[in-house]
């Protein structure tokens, strides 16, 4: 799979800041000029410039527009990269690139019988109350308070669609 049309432009103006054509504080066109002006959509500009902030290339003003960074710095690592092999939707379940690997790390320390058999336990869905309290506590903001209690754990659509 060839790189995705964001990240070849993204890639082209990067080029253009490594090789002094671009230099900083110089401002870029506003998303829809610069997505006119390469005939993209929207939204593949909207994608260019976000790429670009993600690898601090360039930097956001609100009611001012994006600037070229005069502080250069290593791009984040984050899950939305796009990976060069296919992902599996078919089975609601995506399998990801070294998956198994990161499966047997995860599973050290579960050789023990009885901690394996409460792992592999087959839960409801109204889980254990431990996992409905750590639901609870991860799902809380200032407005919103879960009790255990309204926790249900679904695993697809038709579920979830039921427990509603």
């Amino acid at each position: 799979m060839s790189k995705f049309e964001y990240v070849k432009l993204a890639d082209a103006i990067a080029a253009d800041i490594t090789n002094g054509t671009l230099r900083p504080g110089d401002r870029l066109p506003p998303q829809r000029d610069f997505a006119y002006d390469r005939g993209i959509a929207v939204s593949t500009a909207s994608r260019v410039y976000t790429e670009l902030l993600r690898r601090g290339l360039v930097v956001g003003e609100v009611g001012r527009g994006t600037f070229i960074s005069g502080d250069v710095r290593r791009p984040v690592e984050t899950m939305s990269e796009p990976v060069e092999a296919r992902i599996n939707f078919e089975a609601n379940y995506p399998l990801l690139p070294q998956q198994w690997a990161m499966i047997a790390k995860s599973l050290a320390g579960l050789e023990r019988i009885d901690t394996l058999e409460s792992a592999l336990r087959v839960s409801t869905s109204t889980g254990t109350k431990s996992a409905r309290v750590a639901a609870a506590a991860y799902l809380a903001r200032k407005d919103y308070a879960p009790q255990p209690e309204q926790i249900f754990f679904t695993s697809n659509g038709k579920q979830s669609l039921a427990a509603a």
